[in-house]
Formats: structure tokens, sequence, C-alpha cells
């Protein structure tokens, strides 16, 4: 029996999703707060088996789901997590099988027309009549370690609202304002959003916030969140990454109301483009919207502002285990990929954190100084230059960049750090009692700094990457920086 993705599963109710066909493949996960058509096929196989009511099958995974899933686990002496991985859909597989009134083998006999006598002469006989064998080595639950094998691809990440929105050491978010209602087009676009979110508790308390502190009242956000939700998102997203369509939509909401969200990810070099992410979300959210809407259609791809196309790499979909969510993962790649020294003839492998000549050379992905700073042109708009300690002095560096973050702006700087070189954001400049700069307050694109070894610099409350830096040592510190202008 075919099951379209030689995953095992026989049940067609199962085999039939390609969601859950994910699921079995050990490709996807499935836990509470999913929602969709796999979650909906997976609330009727479980009513199927008793263990759910088939008739209020709505496709949102909640807390009675939950309890069905971990009674099916407690059953077949599995870990009872309460999320479907696929050990647990295959063990739901085998007792939909097992449910049958008409045995697989004599299916196949009356679909063929034998009689009792011919179909004996084939080797086909009644199941009743067969004795049960010890487990060989091809049944499935033959080896007893099977739940301990990695998966080849992991499944969604762990992906908690941390710190909260409301703490912020930089404090300079949109400030919560009586902005009234919204006129009845965008009241429309917001409904569109909603109904897109499929029930997703945390995504709609993000787009609340959003809507609270007037940021969807005026200017190109909704509209362009709307866009997202009316668009279909790439099928590959789904059949090679096991990422709902309304995840990459809420995900976005999400960066969009905390972008202390995003994570270069772990032993990635993409601290560039992580670095490029984090100020997009800052400085123009809706860009932001706009270009992971392109990105991840079908065509994988969008023009920014500059007129050049930025791409979706094909390797970026799967997950991998970087401890990224998944918009991070993608964004990220395609900026790398565009970024790239020579990218007319390499292109960024998410895989291998590899992507041109220059990492060829150099074992890694850096992204160097130009490059960085010609991309983040064609992402922001405007014009931007490059300035660097290799020609100037670093207090000089330091004191265009502490100019910029005076004026408003979040600049891109690249540091020394640990021997080597690293991309983070200055996003807020300190005086002393002098108006002297004494300190500058940094974001780490990895999401977290222990803030041990060099540069020294100490964290701030909220952690999320965000650290303080002495004044001079940012001067001793600096690399170069991508400034407006």
């Amino acid at each position: 029996m075919g099951d379209k993705g030689n995953t095992g599963l026989g049940a067609p109710e199962l085999a039939s999703n390609e969601v859950l066909r994910s699921v079995a493949a050990g490709a996807a996960t499935l836990a509470q707060g999913a929602h969709g058509d796999g979650v909906r096929a997976l609330q009727e196989a479980l009513g199927a088996i008793g263990l759910g009511d088939p008739t209020k099958a709505d496709g949102s995974f909640g807390p009675k789901t939950h309890a069905g899933i971990v009674a099916l686990q407690a059953a077949e002496s599995l870990p009872q997590t309460g999320t479907v991985d696929a050990a647990t859909i295959a063990a739901l597989d085998r007792r939909l099988a097992a449910g049958r009134t008409l045995p697989l083998d004599e299916a196949l006999v009356r679909a063929a027309g034998l009689t009792p006598e011919q179909a004996a002469a084939l080797g086909r006989t009644p199941s009743a009549a067969r004795t049960p064998a010890a487990p060989s080595r091809t049944d499935q639950g033959y080896f007893t370690d099977e739940s301990r094998l990695p998966q080849v691809v992991p499944g969604a990440e762990p992906d908690p609202d941390s710190p909260p929105p409301a703490v912020d050491s930089v404090d300079d978010r949109p400030a919560t304002t009586a902005s009234g209602a919204l006129a009845a087009d965008r009241s429309a676009r917001l409904a569109d959003v909603r109904r897109a979110l499929g029930g997703d508790p945390r995504a709609l308390a993000a787009l609340d916030r959003l809507l609270a502190a007037g940021r969807l009242h005026t200017g190109a956000l909704l509209p362009n969140l709307a866009a997202m939700a009316g668009a279909p998102r790439d099928p590959r997203l789904v059949l090679e990454g096991g990422i709902d369509p309304h995840l990459v939509l809420a995900q976005a909401i999400r960066h969009v109301d905390n972008p202390l969200r995003v994570k270069q990810g772990a032993c990635r070099g993409t601290c560039g483009a992580g670095t490029m992410e984090y100020v997009l979300l800052r400085v123009d959210p809706a860009e932001f919207v706009r270009i992971l809407d392109g990105i991840t259609r079908e065509a994988g791809e969008v023009k920014l502002r500059s007129g050049r196309v930025l791409r979706m790499p094909r390797n970026a979909i799967p997950r991998d285990a970087s401890s990224r969510v998944d918009v991070d993962r993608m964004f990220q790649s395609a900026l790398m990929n565009h970024a790239t020294a020579m990218s007319w003839i390499f292109d960024y492998d998410n895989p291998e954190d590899n992507d041109s000549f220059w990492a060829a050379l150099g074992g890694d992905s850096r992204v160097p100084l130009g490059n960085f700073t010609s991309l983040f042109q064609d992402i922001m708009g405007g014009s931007y230059t490059s300035v660097s300690s290799l020609l100037r002095s670093g207090a000089s560096v330091a004191d265009d960049v502490a100019g910029a973050m005076g004026r408003g702006e979040k600049v891109p700087v690249l540091l020394k750090w640990e021997g080597g070189y690293h991309w983070v954001v200055a996003e807020k400049i300190e005086r002393g009692a002098d108006g002297a700069p004494a300190s500058v307050l940094l974001r780490n694109p990895a999401g977290s700094d222990s803030c041990k070894g060099a540069p020294p610099r100490a964290p701030l409350p909220e952690g999320c990457g965000r650290f303080r830096m002495k004044y001079a040592d940012l001067a001793a510190n600096i690399h170069g920086a991508a400034l407006r202008g």
C-alpha cells in the first residue's frame, strides 16, 4: 500500500494527510497549540479507536486531544509526553488497523473475487486461522529502543515569549495609546489575519498588543500581514519542513511584537543575517513581513527596495538543529545566500552553514563588511556606507556609531570577539554627567550571552542577548559598522 511518503502508514485516514505523513517520517511533531487539517485527521483517528469524539474534530490541538494522545501513549508503553511523534503515530496506525472489520489479506481476496479455495492455493488464509508468531526483525515493534533513535529532522523548536515583550532596557517600544477604533477596511483586514491564525493563542495575544499600541491603525504593517494571511505558502514548507502555513504568519506577528525572539542559531555563522533581521524588525517591521511573505510563497522570492531579488535557498526549509524557529532559519538563510561575495556562483548551504568561495577558504560563513553593507542597503533602502578601524581609529568609528545612536538609529557593528569577529546591534548610547559617552547598550543576535570572555561586557536584566559595554571598550574592540548616509 502506498502512503506517498514511504512512512509505513497503512490507515488511509492517516496516510492521506501530508502533515501526518511528515510526523510518521520523523520530520515533524504535533503538540498542544497546533492547528490545521493534520490535527483534524488526528482527532478523527483518535475517535475511531475510542480515545476521542470524532464529531468534535475541529483541527485545534487542545487539552482533550492532548489527553487522548497521553492515553494512547500509556496504552502503548510510550513516553507520555502528549506530543505526537513518529512512534505515537505508528501506534495509532496499528490500532486503526487492528480495529478494521476486514483484515488486509481478506480484503485483497474479496477485491480480486477469489473463492476460498483459490485464496488457499495462493497462500492467503483468513487471519483468524493464523498462529501468532514471535516478533521478527521486520516487525515495527521488534526493537525496544526505537524511541531513543534521533530524528533525521527535528520538530518545531520550543518557542516561548522570552523575555515578555514588556521587558525592555532600551525602552524604545511604541507607547500604548488609545488610538480609537480601526477604520472599516482595516477592521476587515484584521479579521482576516485573526482567522488565518487558526486560534493560536500566543500569536493572537501578540496581535492584540500590536493593536493596543496603535501599530495597526496606520502604515503598511496590517496590510502586509493581511496579504500574508490571504496568500498560500509554498507547499514544500509542509512537505519538507512540517511547517503549517499559519505558523509562518504566527511567528512573524510574534517577532514584530517582540524582536528579542530573533536568534542566529547555535553553531551558525549567521550573526550578520541575524543582526540584519533584528534591525529590520526594530526599524521597519512592515518590510520584514513583506519580505518573509515573498520568500515563503511558492515562487520563493521577493523584490527588495533596491530592485534586486531575494530568494530562499531550497535547503533552508527543512528544520535543523540550530535552535532557531522556522522564520529565523528561512529569513537568515535567504540573507546569507544574497550576501555572499560570489553569490552568482555559490549558494548558501544551510545544513552545512557554508556559502561561498570565502567560506571554502575560511571554513565558515563570514560575510565581509562591504557585503553586509551592500545587502543592508538592499534591504533597508536608502544609502549606507561602511566604516572600518582598518582605515581610521577605533575611537573615530565609535564616535560615528554614537552619533547615529543619538539620532535614534540601530547600528550594526562588527566587533572583535573572542579571537574572531561578530556582528551585533548597537541600540542606545548612555552618557555621563559631563555629557560624554559612558556606555552602550547592544544586542547579540545569538539570543543569549553569558558575557564571559572578550570583549568586556555585562548582561542586561532581560537577557536574550542584550548587554552593556563601556564606551572605551567599544572603541577598543570595534572593527567596523554600517552607517546611514
